[in-house]
């Protein structure tokens, strides 16, 4: 049996490892299928962000200088206002492609701050809502006060930079970036298919991008009047056309304040007034000639964060080698979660995903959409494109999520493998049973020759007895009778034997009658009393209750008894009472037959198996008892033809076994 179990362990083994690994591979391979899967609609999702920022932030980059005073002209004049016009920046509130803009700003060479919310040099000007203008104007000044030296008196230094000052350049990510995302989100999948990710992967702020690979300077073109007008409202050579201007306009309250058109109209004449000025010593020319134009280099726009609340655009303008600082500043978390949110709700990543944003490498506060995991799994990380490459975005997922094809492997894995192990159980508990049963088997066989020589031995030795005249006459009677007891005794073995057969092959025929059951146990105790007596044992009858008729198999129960009784007169010979009890009961509309001894008894572990076929409860090198092993088994069999119902229960003392009709 242990080189069974061996043999059944090592081909287990065998079977089980590479199935383990099969399954090991597949999962892992679908693992790696659905990370990529959502790891390339996470690169989408960053290239559509990518997109975004550039397209809002050309539009800005490609926003004329000019456009950053009150008062400009525009591109193509209209001749009934002379070619002056309110800025695109001068509307109020603010209007702009900027999620969260908070204004738009410019320092002047002299270090003065401006704002085209309102116009400089002239605070007569009717201006609507200026007091709201004045006070954003004010929270303007004094948010970028940290970042630019916003001091009158600098003209001197800035005329000495003029274009030897270099353009800005891409900043570098903060070192630390990796180690803070590392101690925020789990990074075991990128690590794992680390090599596959980096051949894949389109990382943005990590290839070149067309659009802001050079970072050189650009070149913006004016008209001469264009950037006279911008020059004018920084130097004084156009006070006295202003003071002019004052007088022709009559002073208005602020909450009375004209629309924006009556107001360019005005200056619009202020300036004429000045170009009148300088006209009037030349001569009109039959012809118009080209205009001049003047020609300013740009940079291109930076950005700055304050307080990881406001974030701010700057470049830096050389019109007339005289350097002015113009941006804007926005809301952060505005900016952020308008361009970041939108493209989540339209992407395909599941519900669980978040993002993560990190300025120069430090985590800052977590929007609404990434506070669902406290250490999610990490799709994809990516730095945001120029002028944003100090922010670094990471995408996560809280789990992820399983493909059908990872489902239907599952089931196919679960519903294999409790067909691998119930196959495998079943083979391995038959094939043990097969075993047993040959054991039995082969212990039967020497059961039978025991008990077959047994009897035939002691009627060959009376018999040469009684041939030979060797006993007395007064003992004759008694060779007899043994004769006889082991011819009845043999007969009864190969009967048992004859009916095992016939019903293992379902060639026994049930023959059913109606009996008394208390007549029927008479009839028995009276055919087998002097087989009990002759053995030293007490027979005794007893009838409770009104017992009624039942539907048996005479053949069958008379063969049931007599094995109950032999197996009792066999297990009870050592018993201090020799007594056997038969019993017909009627409770209900059940009618019980039951037969007891007062032996030891039958251990309880093995109560349950004493109906087994060959089932002995003591082994065949060191039994005491005589039998076959089969008696209890055609009990059973045969209670089972008749639709009987046989059981067994240790009593104090003794056992009890009975029938239920």
């Amino acid at each position: 049996m242990k080189r069974l179990r061996l043999y059944f362990a090592l081909f287990f083994i065998l079977l089980a490892v590479p199935i383990v690994i099969l399954l090991s591979h597949t999962y892992s391979n679908l693992e790696q299928e659905s990370f990529f899967l959502y790891r390339r609609t996470a690169e989408s999702l960053m290239a559509t962000v990518y997109q975004r920022l550039q397209e809002n932030l050309l539009v800005e980059e490609q926003r004329p200088y000019t456009h950053y005073r009150y008062i400009h002209v525009a591109d193509r004049a209209v001749p009934q206002q002379e070619g002056l016009n309110l800025s695109p920046l001068a509307d109020f509130p603010v209007q702009s492609k900027i999620p969260g803009i908070l204004g738009y700003f410019q320092i002047d060479p002299d270090g003065s701050f401006h704002s085209p919310l309102l116009p400089d040099k002239d605070p007569a000007i009717a201006v609507p809502q200026r007091e709201e203008r004045q006070e954003m104007k004010d929270k303007l000044a004094t948010l970028l006060e940290g970042l630019f030296s916003l001091t009158p008196g600098l003209q001197a230094q800035l005329d000495e930079l003029k274009l030897e000052e270099s353009p800005p350049t891409a900043k570098k990510n903060s070192s630390n970036f990796r180690d803070n995302l590392e101690s925020r989100v789990d990074i075991t999948l990128e690590q794992r298919y680390e090599r596959e990710a980096s051949e894949s992967t389109y990382r943005l702020g990590s290839k070149e991008d067309p659009k802001t690979d050079s970072l050189q300077r650009r070149v913006q073109k004016s008209s001469l009047r264009q950037a006279e007008i911008f020059d004018s409202q920084l130097k004084d050579a156009y006070s006295q056309d202003l003071e002019k201007a004052k007088e022709s306009a009559a002073p208005q309250r602020a909450d009375d304040a004209p629309d924006s058109r009556v107001v360019a109209g005005q200056t619009n004449r202020a300036f004429q007034m000045g170009d009148e000025l300088r006209s009037q010593d030349k001569d009109v020319l039959s012809e118009p000639e080209a205009e001049p134009e003047v020609v300013a280099e740009v940079d291109p726009f930076q950005s700055e964060v304050i307080d990881n609340r406001w974030l701010v655009f700057y470049r830096k303008v050389w019109p007339q080698q005289r350097r002015y600082i113009q941006g804007f500043a926005a809301s952060l978390p505005e900016f952020l979660e308008s361009h970041l949110d939108a493209a989540f709700l339209n992407s395909a990543l599941p519900e669980t995903a978040s993002y993560l944003v990190f300025h120069q490498g430090e985590l800052l506060e977590p929007t609404p959409a990434g506070q669902n995991n406290p250490r999610p799994l990490l799709l994809h990380s990516a730095a945001l494109p120029y002028p944003l490459n100090d922010f670094d975005l990471a995408i996560t997922v809280a789990q992820l999520p399983q493909s059908p094809a990872h489902q239907l492997v599952t089931f196919l894995a679960l519903f294999l493998s409790v067909l691998f192990l119930g196959g495998f159980l079943g083979v391995y508990r038959l094939t043990v049973k097969q075993m047993e049963l040959a054991q039995k088997k082969s212990d039967f066989v020497s059961a039978v020759s025991h008990e077959l020589k047994t009897p035939l031995t002691a009627i060959r030795m009376y018999g040469e007895v009684l041939m030979e005249g060797w006993v007395e006459e007064e003992k004759k009677e008694g060779y007899y009778q043994q004769i006889h007891d082991e011819s009845v005794r043999l007969s009864r073995l190969i009967q048992n034997v004859l009916t095992l057969a016939e019903l293992e092959r379902s060639e026994w025929q049930i023959n059913l009658t109606t009996v008394q059951p208390v007549e029927f146990v008479a009839q028995i105790t009276e055919r087998l009393s002097n087989q009990v007596k002759r053995a030293g044992f007490e027979f005794e009858t007893v009838s409770e209750g009104e017992v009624k008729p039942i539907q048996v198999d005479t053949d069958a129960l008379t063969q049931i008894l007599i094995n109950l009784i032999d197996n009792a007169i066999k297990f009870s010979k050592d018993a201090e009472t020799k007594k056997i009890v038969l019993t017909a009961s009627q409770l209900g509309n059940d009618c019980y037959i039951r037969v007891r001894d007062f032996g030891p008894g039958i251990p309880s572990r093995k109560l349950k198996s004493i109906f087994e076929k060959f089932y002995r409860i003591d082994n065949e090198m060191t039994r005491t008892t005589r039998g076959t092993g089969i008696g209890l088994s055609l009990v059973k069999m045969l209670a089972d033809a008749m639709g009987a119902h046989v059981d067994v229960a240790n009593r104090q003392p003794g056992t009890e076994f009975s029938l239920r009709f």
